[in-house]
């Protein structure tokens, strides 16, 4: 696919694309999240990830009356650069076929960062690429590193656990709950004995986003494969996973904040969900790779496990 139709897809599913950082960064992430080969070499530059010839190709489209270029001014007296296609634009895709395959992917691209705001976006690339921050002028403001797993070395002792043999840190966290609750002779408490108080210990919260970024790691290889694989109901299962995975955030930004209302909801929203997604998946069982069945059935199995250690957590 050429670079040209590549552009005019991304700002026919955007709707449009506020400025040339917005651009550089959804084609980037087309390439590095979606393994699309755009045709761009990116380099790390003074705003993180940046390819020259991007700014070319726009220049070019817009000359050709492809894409129509807006400045608007915001509030203070910045001005945007807002970028969309036009009729011709339209019309040159119309009569040009690109395969169903990129259109998808970059529908889905669109959908997952349509919502974000620039300063979200950057801080994404930032912080899942940090090898692009190398000579970035504002790497201060938007490069937050999260922890790795093993900056959390001391929970060994403190647990005193085994050395971890399955591959699934989501498993492993649920059998080390039930492994400590056994060990202080703690059983559950009934729910409306626990609404008044929640005792969440630091390192505990640290362990449950490990968990959290097992999941979405998984969703996002699972998420890759369904549209490889062309398959034509992949938006309802994507829409799903996704939308479980914004969930999650909710329930655990509430157990940081000791919201016990707001964990109880989203702990009962995500159950929902997760029969909504098992009930999508027998629906369309037979039109999938079995492979990619076993995958999204382990996907919600992690999520089960993921609930019921929170569900423990809260009970200690």
């Amino acid at each position: 696919m050429s670079r040209y139709s590549t552009l005019l897809l991304l700002l026919k599913h955007m709707g449009y694309v506020n400025g040339r950082v917005q651009f550089q960064k959804l084609l980037f992430l087309l390439e590095k999240n979606y393994h699309i080969n755009t045709g761009y070499d990116f380099i790390p530059f003074k705003f993180g990830p940046y390819c020259q010839v991007i700014q070319e190709d726009i220049q070019h489209l817009d000359d050709y009356g492809y894409i129509e270029h807006e400045e608007v001014e915001k509030a203070g007296g910045e001005i945007l650069h807002r970028y969309q296609i036009t009729d011709h634009g339209e019309q040159y895709l119309l009569e040009n076929d690109f395969g169903d395959i990129y259109d998808q992917v970059i529908q889905d691209l669109c959908y997952d960062f349509n919502n974000y705001s620039l300063r979200q976006l950057v801080e994404y690339v930032y912080e899942n690429y940090p090898e692009y921050t190398a000579h970035s002028q504002i790497k201060e403001q938007f490069f937050h590193p999260k922890p790795k797993q093993e900056d959390f070395a001391s929970a060994d002792t403190l647990l005193d656990r085994k050395p971890i043999i399955t591959p699934s840190f989501v498993k492993w966290l649920d059998e080390e709950i039930k492994d400590t609750t056994n060990k202080m002779d703690v059983s559950t408490v009934p729910t409306e004995q626990r609404a008044d108080e929640m005792n969440i210990d630091e390192i505990v919260t640290d362990m449950l986003d490990i968990a959290y970024e097992d999941i979405a790691t998984k969703a996002q290889e699972i998420s890759t494969q369904i549209m490889l694989d062309n398959y034509s109901e992949s938006g309802d299962i994507n829409n799903k996973m996704y939308f479980i995975l914004d969930i999650l955030e909710n329930l655990l930004s509430s157990i940081q904040e000791r919201d016990i209302i707001g964990v109880y909801t989203e702990f009962a929203n995500t159950k929902t969900n997760i029969q909504m997604l098992d009930e999508l998946i027998a629906l369309h069982k037979t039109s999938l790779k079995s492979e990619l069945v076993r995958l999204l059935f382990e996907y919600t199995e992690d999520i089960s496990f993921f609930l019921d250690s929170i569900d423990r957590i809260i009970s200690l």
